[in-house]
Formats: C-alpha cells, sequence, structure tokens
C-alpha cells in the first residue's frame, strides 16, 4: 500500500487496493472480522498538487464478524468514502511524529482528514485501518431483530422460538447454579 509521490503524474494515480484476511489480522489484530466471500477493496485516485498528495476514494465490500447476541455469523456491508490529505511532516511536526502509532510514512493528526508523510511515499495502510475500525460497530448483530440466545436453554431463539420464560423457568445459567451451591 506504499506509492512513491514521484509516480503520481499530472492526472493522478488510480489505485485499486484489495484488503485480505491476513492484511486484516495483522492491521486490526483484536478486530475479530474477516472480509466476506465478496471481498474488501479500496478504489480510489491520488492526485499531487504542490507537496501535498490528496487521496479520494471509497472502502467497499463486507467483513464478516460475530454476532454479539446470538453468536451467528454477521454481514457487515461498508461502504465508506474516504478523502485525505497527505501533508509533508515538517521541523514543527516532529513533536507530533513521536506520538503517532504508524511510524514513518503514516501519522494521522487531530486534524480529521489530515496525514503526515515522510520522506517520498505514502502509506494508505494506516488510512484504511482507521476507516474499517470507525464503521465496525462495538456489538455487531446479524440483524436488527435478532433475538439471541435464551439465557436458560442456550437455544438460538431465532431459530427455535424459545419456551423457558413461558414454562416459568428462572433465568438461571449453568455457571449461576454451580455457583448457588457453593459454601462460604
Amino acid at each position: 500500500m506504499l506509492y512513491r509521490i514521484n509516480e503520481i503524474g499530472e492526472q493522478g494515480l488510480s489505485v485499486r487496493v484489495p484488503l485480505t484476511a491476513d492484511w486484516l489480522k495483522t492491521e486490526c489484530p483484536d478486530l475479530e472480522a474477516r472480509p466476506d466471500a465478496g471481498g474488501l477493496v479500496f478504489k480510489g485516485q491520488l492526485l499531487r498538487q504542490g507537496d501535498d498528495v490528496f487521496l479520494n476514494g471509497s472502502l467497499s465490500g463486507g467483513l464478516e464478524c460475530v454476532c454479539s447476541r446470538c453468536l451467528e455469523m454477521a454481514r457487515l456491508p461498508l461502504r465508506l468514502p474516504i478523502r485525505t490529505a497527505y501533508v509533508p511532516r515538517g521541523e514543527d511536526d516532529e513533536e507530533d511524529a513521536d506520538e503517532d502509532e504508524g511510524g514513518a510514512g503514516s501519522g494521522a493528526n487531530d486534524d480529521a482528514g489530515v496525514a503526515y508523510f515522510d520522506g517520498d511515499q505514502i502509506d494508505l495502510g494506516p488510512e484504511l485501518r482507521e476507516q474499517i475500525l470507525l464503521a465496525v460497530p462495538i456489538s455487531p448483530l446479524c440483524r436488527e431483530d435478532c433475538a439471541g440466545l435464551c439465557p436458560v436453554c442456550g437455544g438460538n431463539r431465532n431459530q427455535v422460538p424459545c419456551t423457558c420464560a413461558a414454562r416459568g423457568e428462572p433465568a438461571a445459567t449453568k455457571l449461576g447454579l454451580a455457583l448457588g451451591k457453593l459454601k462460604m
């Protein structure tokens, strides 16, 4: 995902970056998701204006992850517009460079849509990573009306209607019952 600035011509440079499961696992290790069968791809254009480089494009496709209610696979469709201005890091920005996690060639700052670069190349990876992490919900759902798992029998209430609550059974788990038998 590295692009040399001198390769960006007057008409710009079209980029197409497929994001693989390996890339996602490496760049987003805490994100328990993978690209779905359709894949995840960034398509856009790099435009150069003086020393600055502008990225304009869209990240689209889908991710598969576990539903936070029923533990079945959930598909998260993504269509994220990405617009970022890459500006060369100056001497005044050296303090910010020490705080950046991305290291040389990257580094988002507090300004939305602005990233710094060092040297003669730009790394699109940190920007794509950031947009993916911001788009994935904390508690993904397979569907809005997901009924989840029964707290009594553990059955998936999306597949089979559960009658545990109708029978008046207490909402106790096996762990809760086992802990209730402990004497202190």
